[in-house]
């Protein structure tokens, strides 16, 4: 897999319908998918600032993403509501992706299935778990359009092991779309050699990172300049 095939997620997170218009699409050079945590607003206030956000980023692609407390995001909602908003934002805007997060919100997970879109996401800021071979199975199984999971390494075997289980599932389920990545200073690794084990997307932020570890879209360009050279 060549590193050029590899996309770059720039998440935006306003807080305001004055914020999301603010946001200047000329610091976005050099993205590929912008992925919109819409929980930095309250849950009313979504839907009256999606229209904002999907004409300004209409050459783009979208991930649509509700991280919830539960998985380290803003928002506290019930499975309806979580689900609910889901779908308009779906029937109305039709993001590329739909991030779900998938051991949080197992319950109504059979009312996502018509999606063919799905981001099925795991996050954990504590640490990699010992059943993380079990989780990407799970998930895998599923055939989502991407497989996501998010940990936070303690030693630097953490690190190498996400890579390892991801080269490892790739290469069994060759058409599956995986992104990993290990969280902090010490998973930075995963974030730019992704693609070496089949990871399909690295973060990267604006002003804000939006996750422990993540660099910021120009570092991550000369980064990704610089593997890719001859």
């Amino acid at each position: 897999m060549c590193i050029r095939d590899r996309k770059i997620v720039v998440p935006i997170m306003p807080t305001s319908l004055e914020e999301a218009q603010e946001l200047e699409l000329s610091r976005f050079e050099g993205a590929d998918i912008i992925e919109w945590r819409a929980d930095f607003l309250d849950k009313d206030s979504i839907l009256t600032v999606a229209p904002a956000i999907f004409e300004k980023f209409a050459g783009f692609e979208i991930v649509f993403t509700i991280r919830t407390t539960r998985e380290g995001g803003k928002l506290e909602l019930t499975d309806a509501e979580y689900v609910a908003l889901i779908e308009d934002v779906a029937a109305i805007y039709s993001p590329d992706y739909i991030d779900f997060e998938y051991f949080t919100r197992k319950a109504v997970f059979d009312q996502m299935l018509e999606f063919s879109n799905l981001v099925l996401s795991y996050h954990n800021f504590e640490e990699t778990p010992e059943n993380l071979m079990e989780l990407l199975s799970e998930m895998t199984n599923l055939t989502p359009r991407v497989v996501k999971v998010a940990v936070m390494p303690k030693h630097e075997q953490d690190v190498l092991d996400l890579m390892n289980f991801t080269r490892g599932f790739k290469a069994y389920n060759p058409e599956q779309e995986f992104v990993t990545m290990s969280m902090g200073k010490l998973g930075r690794l995963s974030r730019f050699a992704g693609d070496l084990v089949g990871s399909s997307w690295t973060f990267a932020s604006l002003d804000n990172a939006s996750a422990p570890g993540q660099i910021s879209l120009a570092d991550m360009r000369r980064i990704m300049e610089v593997l890719d050279a001859d």
